[in-house]
């Protein structure tokens, strides 16, 4: 029987959601005060949280943010409850680390339907957590990275990641690197709970995988990440030394980690760049964008990079542009490894609404590129076995290139692999 505690000065809110869940098959707790909610979720332990916004000591919002704060308590489902409706409320909800927001008056029937897909989430990330990767490879790490900000990178980091794991259905970590204004939550549409900046209250180099698991997010479709920080000012905090410990850490519990990277070439971004299996170099097509891709790839040759792992893709940013894919080729003295069309409306609905390309749009022409680049980014022991129980998204691939029956040979030309 889920339990669940419900927070709410007002006694006949209580009456109401105590009398209605409990005929659902809940075991209801109830607090009337903040200072109440928070020593009965200490001592009670519930499965999901209620909580009203307005209290007379410690608001609901409050509540949440010292909730994510603590390790035990980070992944616990919160729904706030609350007579404010502006969009502002909503968004100050979320930040606060609400896992949903339902205004009053409500109706008890949609607050049980939402608290139990919050309660199917978090069994699944549970026994996500539970699991280990078997295997004696490690992760494929894929950078994302450009030093021009605007041009769709965390929209690919977020589409790769999702793709991945839905080709594969093995362990898969979205890593949001740009630490001061990190947006993968929000292209998700899940709250931060928790963030990189919670590795800074250990001692420095002083945790260990399961911290590292304390902190992770986990999107309903399975795709695991760990979002950048809330407050520009804590990302101050987290040095490189703990990305690089991180990383080390990671890397033999995923199949594939995607890295968005910040727009620069900062301590963080060279130690992420330097271990990369790929590195996704995006670029639009204006000069300023080839000028800083040019620059970018010259600082990728005079640090030593395998230029084999340089992959770049021209996102057309653009209704129209002057230079052509061979132009900017020929001027960059780089090939181009995609193209992706003009495609505006997709992209800024898929951000607005936290929901990738991929999963709204699987058989648009974007998501038909990505899908199919994603898979020429993976292992090489993906691409050359079918997996035993093909998903939805490998057999879209399978469809469209044909990949079996073809002999290992024709699939190496076809596909450009590269080992390692």
């Amino acid at each position: 029987m889920p339990r669940v505690l419900v927070v709410d000065d007002d006694p006949g809110i209580l009456k109401l959601v105590e009398r209605a869940l409990g005929s659902k098959g809940y075991e209801v707790l109830t607090a009337t005060t903040g200072t109440e909610g928070l020593n009965r979720i200490q001592a009670e332990n519930p499965d999901i949280v209620v909580l009203d916004k307005v209290m007379p000591d410690i608001e609901g919002f409050e509540i949440a943010r010292r909730l994510r704060r603590e390790p035990g308590f980070a992944h616990i489902p919160i729904v706030i409850l609350t007579g404010a409706s502006q969009l502002g409320d909503k968004l100050d909800a979320f930040n606060a680390g609400a896992d949903d927001y339902l205004t009053k008056p409500f109706e008890v029937d949609e607050l049980a339907a939402r608290l139990a897909a919050l309660l199917r989430r978090a069994e699944a990330f549970k026994a996500a957590r539970t699991q280990t990767l078997d295997t004696v490879d490690v992760a494929r790490l894929i950078a994302v990275h450009s030093l021009r900000g605007g041009i769709g990178c965390s929209t690919m980091s977020v589409n790769l990641g999702y793709c991945l794991n839905k080709l594969w259905g093995s362990p898969v970590l979205l890593a949001d690197m740009v630490l001061a204004a990190g947006q993968v939550a929000v292209m998700l549409n899940e709250p931060i709970r928790r963030s990189w900046s919670d590795l800074t209250t250990f001692d420095e180099g002083a945790y260990d995988i399961e911290a590292l698991e304390s902190i992770m997010n986990r999107h309903e479709s399975g795709l695991n990440f760990i979002a950048a920080p809330k407050d520009p000012i804590d990302a101050e905090e987290v040095g490189s030394e703990i990305i690089k410990k991180a990383i080390l850490l990671l890397k033999p519990r995923f199949e594939y980690i995607v890295a968005d990277l910040p727009h620069d070439f900062s301590d963080i971004a060279l130690d992420i760049l330097d271990v990369a299996d790929s590195v996704i170099l995006m670029l639009a097509p204006d000069l300023v964008s080839i000028r800083a891709a040019s620059v970018t790839l010259s600082t990728y040759q005079e640090l030593g990079f395998d230029i084999d792992k340089i992959k770049l893709i021209l996102n057309q940013t653009l209704a129209y542009s002057a230079l052509s894919a061979k132009q900017i080729e020929e001027a960059i003295q780089h090939p181009i490894s995609m193209s992706l069309p003009h495609s505006p409306k997709r992209f800024v609905t898929a951000i607005n609404s936290g929901v990738p390309l991929l999963e709204s749009f699987p058989e648009d022409p974007v998501s038909i590129q990505i899908e199919d680049f994603a898979f020429r980014l993976s292992k090489e022991a993906h691409q050359l076995i079918p997996p035993p129980a093909p998903s939805d998204a490998w057999q879209r691939v399978n469809n469209r290139l044909g990949l079996f029956g073809s002999s290992r040979k024709e699939k190496r030309g076809l596909f450009g692999l590269s080992r390692g």
